[in-house]
């Protein structure tokens, strides 16, 4: 008996993909070459709040589900697209970044992006579409990211539909930003991120944090090489306890620099958190 069990994304200018089959106790693998004509390079922004994530779930809603969707009805054939970046359920996004091949020559690319905005919902809106190498990859050509984080403290503000909110009594917004500095600069970050294994082991270099309050209003911008899952949301959440007195600058330094891993169980609400920016080289 011959069964299917998976596809490896190997493709050349040309496309060229690497399949497995299972055959008694082995495995044979194939090489298919395929005619790709292009790859698309993508810009878009979302409202993650009535999604699973941007990843495809099985029987969810997802970003990355609508796209394909609508991409391979006016593309007439299957489309796979590939994001920069896996954000949570209910993280939004006004820069996330993907690719695709289309086996089809492109004529107008910028009336394929008007035609899938018209049919995408519209909490989902794709900014640009332009051709690219075969070799670039969304993620892996990626030097870096932008992301921020809203929330308000104090008094309940309901017009504030993209922050979270924190009512609690008592919150120090200077014992806040004052864990959130202590963050920048290289760190191993294992015990701020639910990730089991990381080809980084963990090290990560927070280049930049910067914070703006008014009247109860904070944006915190964060930019690195790279962030882990649940990472900034951890971190968001021990600044937080911070803030509230529950926890200690000193136990923050200690997370920091333990030897031993300590995974930290809880997380900032997703509705604050967006994807800005998905940095690539010059």
């Amino acid at each position: 008996m011959v069964g299917f069990v998976g596809t490896c994304n190997c493709f050349s200018s040309r496309g060229r993909f690497l399949l497995y089959f299972y055959y008694g106790n082995g495995f044979i693998r194939f090489i298919v070459w395929a005619d790709i004509k292009m790859k698309i390079f993508g810009v878009l922004q979302y409202n993650g709040q009535a999604y699973w994530g941007f990843e495809k779930q099985k029987d969810y809603p997802s970003i990355q589900g609508k796209i394909e969707e609508i991409l391979s009805s006016l593309l007439d054939h299957k489309i796979v697209i590939h994001g920069a970046g896996r954000t949570d359920k209910g993280v939004s996004a006004r820069g996330q970044t993907f690719t695709f091949f289309s086996a089809k020559e492109i004529q107008d690319i910028e009336r394929l992006r008007v035609a899938l905005n018209r049919l995408l919902p519209k909490d989902i809106y794709v900014l640009s579409l332009k051709e690219v190498d075969s070799s670039f990859d969304a993620r892996h050509s990626s030097c870096g990211k932008i992301y921020s984080y809203s929330f308000h403290f104090g008094e309940r503000d309901v017009l504030s539909l993209f922050e979270y909110q924190l009512e609690l009594p008592h919150f120090s917004f200077s014992s806040f930003e004052a864990c959130m500095n202590l963050y920048l600069g290289v760190h191993d970050f294992k015990n701020f991120t639910s990730k089991p294994m990381d080809v980084d082991y963990f090290i990560r270099d927070i280049r930049r944090i910067d914070i703006s309050e008014k009247r109860g209003h904070v944006c915190v911008l964060l930019e690195a090489n790279g962030f882990m899952t649940h990472q900034i949301r951890i971190m968001i959440a021990v600044a937080f306890r911070v803030g509230l007195g529950k926890m200690s600058l000193n136990e923050v330094m200690a997370l920091l620099e333990s030897k031993e891993r300590r995974i930290i169980s809880y997380q900032a609400d997703p509705v604050g958190l967006v994807l800005e920016e998905v940095q690539y080289g010059k």
